[in-house]
């Protein structure tokens, strides 16, 4: 028999955990639907961010300004993929499938050459607080609710950027249709550029933020980036609200499970959910908010 004290603990670190696994989703699926790119770089870009918030910490401990570089760092890298990686394959007929193997063959790039320079050694990052608050039983990691915030605030901006600004206006306008947009004066090279450099930088946000929880490693954007994928595919590539519930409820499901199965098990469960909503909705969450 499960306690209720259990299941209201594993109720708190899924929201916790979604609002992380968000953040990486968020990115991932704006790049398709306005770049439409999948960026199979998205677990290495992760990894960086990982890499630079963790050396960050390390010589200066601050937080804000490892925060500050990792997104600097991966949102340059993101604006030079696009640039000198995707933008010249655009010509091509198959260019889905081109920029699909070009971002994983870019993926094999970041996380061999991380082995090379660092080894395969895990690195620990000293948390943001180690003040843990214990609530009728419930224990409650002040370090991972500080994260859950500052990744709701992260997307909390995108949404304000994308609907408020004039640049937000291109986007939605690129999305639709990139074509009349174009015809209409936007500069498309360089909102796709701007935009793959806001999804990198999520995902380097991300890197900073779970390093303590992971770890670093060359391949630590692994599992995290096949979650966020996960998420992706049930929330519906390109809909940015549908991937944000999908990553709330998919962390809640994931934490819930756990407490009868081992993560592999918990995992495949996430497979069959999203095999579930892609049998009734190929297009996922995002299909049903849209229509």
């Amino acid at each position: 028999m499960v306690s209720v004290e259990l299941l209201v603990q594993q109720l708190i670190n899924g929201l916790f955990f979604g609002g992380q696994l968000a953040l990486l989703a968020v990115g991932f699926t704006l790049i398709w639907g306005v770049a439409r790119v999948l960026n199979f770089a998205h677990g290495g870009i992760f990894m960086i961010g990982a890499y630079v918030g963790a050396f960050t910490i390390a010589a200066t401990e601050s937080w804000l300004l490892a925060i500050a570089l990792g997104m600097a760092v991966t949102f340059v890298l993101g604006v030079g993929t696009e640039a000198f990686l995707i933008r010249p394959l655009r010509g091509r007929t198959e260019f889905d499938i081109a920029a699909i193997i070009a971002t994983l063959g870019l993926w094999f790039v970041l996380e061999h050459s991380m082995r090379l320079v660092f080894s395969s050694r895990q690195r620990s990052v000293d948390p943001i607080t180690r003040e843990i608050w214990i609530v009728q039983d419930i224990v409650i990691n002040v370090n991972r609710m500080i994260i859950f915030f500052i990744s709701i605030l992260a997307i909390g901006l995108l949404f304000a950027l994308i609907k408020y600004t004039k640049f937000g206006l291109a986007v939605r306008a690129a999305a639709e249709d990139d074509q009349t947009t174009k015809l209409m004066g936007v500069n498309l090279p360089r909102t796709y550029a701007i935009t793959f450099g806001i999804s990198t930088a999520l995902a380097g946000l991300a890197g900073v933020l779970l390093g303590p929880i992971f770890s670093v490693y060359p391949s630590v954007g692994d599992r995290p980036f096949l979650l966020a994928f996960i998420v992706v595919m049930i929330g519906g590539l390109g809909s940015v609200r549908g991937t944000l519930i999908a990553a709330i409820s998919l962390a809640i499901i994931r934490a819930v499970a756990l407490i009868w199965t081992s993560a592999e098990g918990a995992m495949i469960l996430l497979f069959a959910c999203m095999a579930a909503v892609l049998i009734v909705s190929p297009e996922g969450i995002g299909g049903w908010i849209e229509s």
